[in-house]
């Protein structure tokens, strides 16, 4: 048993809404005006009503892939979910991910070299590595994310997740920690960090946690009954 397990549902099952529909449907990062570098300590939600237009005008996966990673990092989890099932079916489901997939990497390493401080570029990069198997590129990208932006929630979320699958503990607790304690009513991060408690034996305190997360009703359907949002 893993670490990070609990009793009757994973953790691992909850950053499926963090992580998981990211991470499968990583789609290539087009260029545009609405896909300028994102920097350290900047609010992304400004692209969102550009990029619905442009969707509305002229559906394509990469424009819904910029959505879609803006609704990542401001922790606007729900809403990404809905974009990547979406994109899924524009691409054509798992024939059409990896030539994408490929092409998110290359075009993200690209723009990283470009420019370092491209922060968009990075979340790009991260989670497309993820699919692709290279766990250490995702590790690297979120360590540097978070150096350069540490007062996002969702950045210390991203990176705890990264080190609960090298069953490293202690790191976990602490990203997750700092999450929750910059963004105190998300509660999928509360969730996250209850499980953590609860396998290093703070019972007390997950119990604390999960209370908190349970009360937004969206998250408990989706964890008591396998919901996906």
């Amino acid at each position: 048993m893993r670490w990070m397990e609990v009793p009757h549902r994973p953790v691992s099952h909850v950053p499926a809404v963090l992580l998981a529909g990211i991470l499968t449907f990583a789609l290539a990062l087009g260029a545009g005006p609405t896909a300028r570098a994102q920097q350290a300590g900047a609010s992304w939600r400004g692209l969102i009503p550009g990029l619905k237009t442009q969707i509305a005008q002229h559906p394509d996966p990469e424009t819904s892939y910029r959505l879609a990673m803006v609704y990542a990092h401001e922790g606007m989890l729900i809403d990404g979910w809905h974009v990547l099932k979406q994109i899924d079916r524009m691409v054509g489901g798992d024939a059409g991910r990896p030539a994408l997939e490929a092409r998110i990497i290359q075009h993200s390493k690209a723009d990283v070299q470009k420019n370092p401080r491209d922060l968009l570029a990075r979340y790009s990069l991260a989670f497309a590595s993820w699919v692709a198997g290279d766990h250490q590129a995702t590790f690297q990208q979120f360590l540097e994310v978070t150096r350069q932006e540490p007062g996002n929630a969702m950045n210390h979320g991203y990176l705890g997740y990264v080190y609960s699958t090298h069953n490293d503990a202690k790191n976990t607790v602490e990203q997750w920690e700092t999450a929750v304690r910059l963004d105190p009513s998300n509660s999928v991060l509360h969730y996250m960090l209850g499980s953590a408690y609860y396998r290093t034996g703070r019972s007390r305190d997950a119990a604390v946690q999960f209370n908190l997360a349970y009360r937004d009703r969206t998250l408990y359907n989706y964890i008591t009954r396998g919901e996906e949002p």
